[in-house]
């Protein structure tokens, strides 16, 4: 009777336990696009566009001599200068919460600033200054021109979606649909 109740007891552990596992091993990181909207407060009348690729807000940010590029000095000073912003509490590492109110204060809602796994590799949930600094110099290697080292502001703007082709187009109006298709006879 022991033996049967020990029995019952570990087949019961062992279902409850298997879910788990499988569900450890279906887990994977997933990263998110970047957006790169500009919030409407943040939009000047001089016409900062409405959409930026990703990180384009915060490169924005890093021109401190106003003169529409970015050079690598601007680039390292500028990433400093947002870690220390990001780091609210100065411990020197950068929470999962501390890096999202960080992204969520910058002049664009851009979904790769905002992501924490972009910029905690290792998942320790520690990001260290030179994480932060990894990622940011590897987004902005996507807009550095090859033939003078620096970002211009102007390649900053990202391009329109495209307009989803509906599936099923409305007929010319005053025509009926053909046979089979959705609406016709």
């Amino acid at each position: 009777m022991i033996l049967r109740a020990i029995a019952l007891a570990g087949a019961l552990l062992m279902t409850t336990a298997l879910p788990a596992v499988a569900q450890q091993a279906d887990d994977d990181i997933v990263r998110l696009p970047g957006q790169g909207f500009t919030k409407a407060e943040a939009r000047k009348p001089r016409g900062t566009p409405d959409r930026l690729v990703a990180g384009g807000g915060l490169f924005l940010s890093f021109d401190t001599d106003g003169d529409g590029r970015i050079t690598r000095a601007e680039l390292e000073s500028g990433t400093a200068a947002a870690f220390q912003k990001a780091d609210a509490n100065g411990d020197g590492h950068l929470t999962a919460f501390e890096q999202i109110n960080w992204a969520e204060s910058l002049p664009t809602r851009d979904d790769t600033l905002a992501n924490p796994v972009r910029f905690d590799p290792n998942l320790d949930r520690r990001v260290s200054p030179e994480e932060f600094q990894t990622v940011i110099a590897e987004l902005a290697d996507h807009y550095v021109e090859e033939t003078s080292d620096v970002i211009v502001i102007a390649s900053l703007k990202a391009p329109k979606p495209k307009p989803e082709r509906a599936s099923n187009p409305a007929p010319p109006q005053g025509q009926r649909p053909p046979r089979g298709v959705p609406g016709g006879s």
